[in-house]
């Protein structure tokens, strides 16, 4: 069409909608929803914990743990806000947060990234054990005409996890037997769910779940595929589940008027669904499981069904009803 209007998109100013660092970005950023908005491009589920964690003399901007059913130990996770530039100085503070927190996971967040500390962070990438990952995100502010600026994280470095399942690294560097599992069933899982639907799934990546958009504000499904058994409490016996995850201002709200509807939902779903079975301050969620035989590659392909088919009766009963306590 030759007289088609379009428009372009127009950088705006971080600093005309968060004057300060500390005072504004840390703060927004820290509130769940915007967290999930920076995870989802991570490859990350991430529960606030706090902000301002000190370090010795330093503080660290956000705390955070991932959700990807690992030991305490590997979910710490450190995000180190900075306006203009990369400097050294982040660089060194990032190295204590590491150390002093047991952190595994850094997010170094700027309006631009100096070449010398994307080096940095893609060395430390390639010198560490797969335990750990070192982020460095771009953050821009833009906007179309008179609309509200929207943010968008532009990822500048990145783990090397994805590159090791391809390439290992020698001795210490490659992925774990359970993390080539995961990789493995992932992958699989994608190719079913691209043949036969329309349900977007994020990129396969060696950790227990994958997550898949549904386009509400403050919700998404996530499947899981674990050595841990939520029901027994153990690992003994793994387990695949589906869950709704609600997060956000009005997370509990939503949750509570969800759970009103619980005999609706399960006749409609065909089954009952579990309801917040783990104890979270920012994330709730409504779900469904069955145990699995992790290491059973032959039993993968009726997991990977069941784990299809709970996701479209969550699509199809759940998150429409979420949607209209969202509108």
């Amino acid at each position: 069409m030759p007289d088609a209007k379009i428009s372009t998109l127009e950088s705006v100013d971080v600093r005309r909608v968060w004057p300060d660092e500390s005072s504004d970005f840390t703060p927004w950023l820290a509130d769940p929803e915007n967290l999930t908005r920076l995870g989802d491009e991570l490859g990350l589920t991430l529960e606030p914990r706090g902000t301002e964690q000190a370090v010795g003399s330093f503080s660290a901007d956000i705390l955070c743990r991932r959700l990807d059913g690992g030991s305490d130990d590997e979910s710490w996770v450190v995000i180190e806000n900075q306006y203009g530039r990369t400097n050294h100085d982040h660089l060194g503070k990032l190295l204590t947060y590491t150390a002093g927190l047991n952190a595994r996971t850094v997010v170094w967040i700027a309006e631009e990234f100096r070449d010398e500390h994307r080096a940095a962070l893609d060395l430390l990438n390639a010198s560490t054990s797969g335990e750990y990952a070192y982020f460095g995100v771009e953050i821009e502010l833009l906007k179309i005409d008179d609309s509200l600026p929207a943010p968008r994280f532009n990822i500048v470095v990145q783990p090397n996890d994805w590159a090791r399942t391809v390439r290992p690294i020698g001795s210490g560097g490659e992925l774990s037997e359970t993390r080539q599992m995961q990789l493995d069933f992932w992958t699989d899982f994608q190719r079913l769910m691209e043949s036969s639907t329309k349900i977007p799934v994020t990129q396969p990546a060696p950790r227990p779940y994958v997550t898949h958009r549904v386009g509400v504000a403050g919700v998404r499904v996530v499947s899981f595929f674990t050595t841990w058994n939520s029901a027994t409490q153990n690992y003994a016996t793994g387990e695949v589940r589906v869950a709704l995850e609600l997060f956000g201002r009005s997370h509990r709200e939503r949750f509570d008027q969800l759970a009103d509807q619980a005999d609706l939902i399960r006749n409609a779903a065909g089954q009952p669904y579990l309801w917040q079975p783990w104890e979270s301050e920012s994330i709730l969620r409504i779900m469904v499981r069955r145990d699995a035989e992790f290491e059973n590659r032959q039993e993968w392909p009726e997991y990977q069904a069941w784990l299809k088919t709970e996701v479209e009766h969550m699509l199809r009963v759940l998150v429409p009803r979420a949607k209209e306590l969202a509108d």
